[in-house]
This record gives C-alpha cells, sequence and structure tokens, in this order.
C-alpha cells in the first residue's frame, strides 16, 4: 500500500513569504551560532572574546584557532542549519526538496570540477578589474571604510593559511573547501535560488538574483563580480543537473584548489603568486585561453543535461 505523503507546513504558504521566513532563520541562526562560537573558542582556546573580536594579534597560534573554530561553528549554524529547517517546513521530503537525493550524472560532476580549474585565469583578472573600482567621490568615507574591513578579512585569511603544517592544512581543507561548499550550497542553491525562481517564474531571474546576493553576503565590494559570477555558475549547474551534489563538488573544487596552492606557494613547491595568474601584464592570452574554455565546457555541461532531459522524455 502506497505511503500516503502529510503536506509540509509551507505547503501553502507564498513563495515571498516563504523567502522571509528563510532569511528570518538565516539571521537568528547566524547570530545564536556565531556567539556561541565564540563562546567555545574562547573556552577551548584560552583567549577572550576580546581578542577574537578584534582580530589584532594574528600573530597567537590561540587566537588563530579560536577564529578557525568560530567559523566552522558559525558557518554550519548559519547557513546548513537554517537551510534544514527550512526544508524540513517546506516539503514532506526535504531530500528531494534540497535536490540531495541523487548524485547526478559523473560526467557533469568532473567537468563541473574541471571548469573551476580552467576559469581560475579569468577569474583573477576579473578580480583585479574589480579591485580598481571606485565609488563617487561623495562616498569616499564608506569606500575606505569598505576597504579596511576588506584588508582585515584578507590578513585574517593569509593568517589562517600562512605557515601551515599538514594538520593546518587538513584543517583548512575541511572548513574552507568542504563545510563552505557544503553550507553555502544548501543555503543559496538548495533553498533561496528555488524560492526566487518560484517567485519570479523565471529560471534566469532566479539564478541571477541568487548570484548577486551570494557575492553580496559575502560582504566583499572589492571581489564582487567575479563571485557574483561564480555563484551564476554554480546556479546554471544546479538547474542544468538536478543535483546539489554537483554543485558541492564544484565548489568544493574550487576552495580546495585555491587552499592547496597556498600551502604550496609557502614551502616553494609551486611558484609565487599562482592564484594572480591572468592578472600580470602580457598574461591577457591566459584569459582568453580561460574565456574559451569556460564557454566551452559549459556548452559540453548544457548539452549533456539538455541530451538526458530529451532521452528521459522519450
Amino acid at each position: 500500500m502506497e505511503q500516503i505523503r502529510r503536506p509540509a507546513p509551507f505547503d501553502s504558504v507564498p513563495s515571498y513569504a516563504q523567502f522571509f521566513v528563510l532569511f528570518g532563520l538565516f539571521g537568528v541562526c547566524l547570530v545564536g551560532f556565531s556567539f556561541l562560537g565564540l563562546d567555545i573558542a574562547t573556552w577551548l582556546t584560552h583567549t577572550t572574546m576580546g581578542q577574537l573580536e578584534s582580530m589584532n594579534n594574528l600573530n597567537d597560534p590561540n587566537v588563530i584557532s579560536g577564529l578557525k573554530i568560530e567559523q566552522i561553528i558559525s558557518s554550519f549554524g548559519g547557513f546548513i542549519v537554517p537551510a534544514l529547517i527550512f526544508a524540513l517546513l517546506a516539503s514532506s521530503n526535504k531530500l528531494e526538496y534540497l535536490q540531495i537525493n541523487k548524485l547526478g550524472r559523473f560526467s557533469t560532476l568532473i567537468i563541473g570540477g574541471l571548469l573551476m580549474l580552467c576559469a581560475f585565469p579569468l577569474i583573477n583578472f576579473l578580480g583585479e578589474w574589480n579591485s580598481h573600482l571606485q565609488l563617487p567621490a561623495s562616498m569616499k568615507d564608506i569606500q575606505d571604510l569598505i576597504k579596511s574591513m576588506e584588508d582585515k578579512a584578507g590578513a585574517v585569511t593569509d593568517a589562517f593559511m600562512g605557515h601551515q603544517t599538514i594538520g593546518g592544512l587538513l584543517e583548512n581543507l575541511f572548513m574552507v573547501g568542504l563545510l563552505a561548499a557544503v553550507a553555502e550550497e544548501l543555503f543559496f542553491r538548495g533553498c533561496l535560488q528555488k524560492l526566487i525562481i518560484k517567485a519570479t517564474g523565471n529560471i534566469h531571474a532566479g539564478v541571477w538574483i541568487t548570484g548577486i546576493l551570494f557575492s553580496a553576503i559575502h560582504f566583499e565590494f572589492f571581489g564582487f563580480v567575479p563571485r557574483m559570477l561564480m555563484g551564476v555558475y554554480l546556479g546554471y549547474l544546479f538547474v542544468w543537473s538536478g543535483s546539489l551534489w554537483v554543485n558541492i563538488f564544484a565548489h568544493f573544487v574550487n576552495n580546495t584548489t585555491v587552499v592547496f596552492l597556498m600551502y604550496l606557494e609557502e614551502r616553494n613547491i609551486a611558484p609565487k603568486k599562482v592564484e594572480e595568474i591572468g592578472t600580470n601584464s602580457g598574461e591577457i592570452i591566459y584569459v582568453i585561453v580561460s574565456a574559451l574554455l569556460v564557454i566551452g565546457l559549459l556548452f559540453v555541461i548544457y548539452r549533456m543535461e539538455h541530451k538526458k532531459t530529451e532521452i528521459s522524455i522519450t
């Protein structure tokens, strides 16, 4: 006898109302788990909240360990927890709603990750261009504040990645590579993009708006454009593949590559500033080749997934 599913609490709730619920959950969870993360970090590393919040003494291993613990807990609580709660409210089958009930095509998984690697020179070029954008003169104070905040965040990242032992490398691969990929894809593609597509009735609007929000929530004005385009790519990858695991893998490949390259650079195994290829004078050819590869691989993924849809219909 076929089991009858009970309707989810949000079955009859308009999509715009669900949008506010999702961001309400996000705000509450992010604040709550951030404070919890600070409490746990200070307890485990014998530091103070002032030391962690000021981020002034980044040469202290205890401060770095505390900041890592706080980031892990806030990432888990701020993105994964609200996504799972929302999926429980939005669907009687949360795995199907988040589209983690199937792995997707293996070929799409591999090509999706390969595209991330091929995109590095293009992304680096766009990041360099974005870093020189200026706000109007009347907003100079705001621009200086944004620049100061981004410089501080960059210093923390450098401290995380600097002087990595094997243990430190594994920590960063988990925190920056795996956890960030799972958390952000669950929230942005698994929940938010689906809601925006439903609200607008347009897949492209949903993908681009989610990409903009994905970049905005990182609070990096001088890196906004390349991160937005990465979010747009992940958005279309999710639409075409129908599997969140494909997205998580592509996101993981991007983040892990950066962490691993910085580890190799520090040990002089890889040339310095490999992640800046495409930004130096005379390297426009790398950018052009990167762009062509990205376009070509996008077309391959689209055709493979479109063909799969045609086959399933027939």
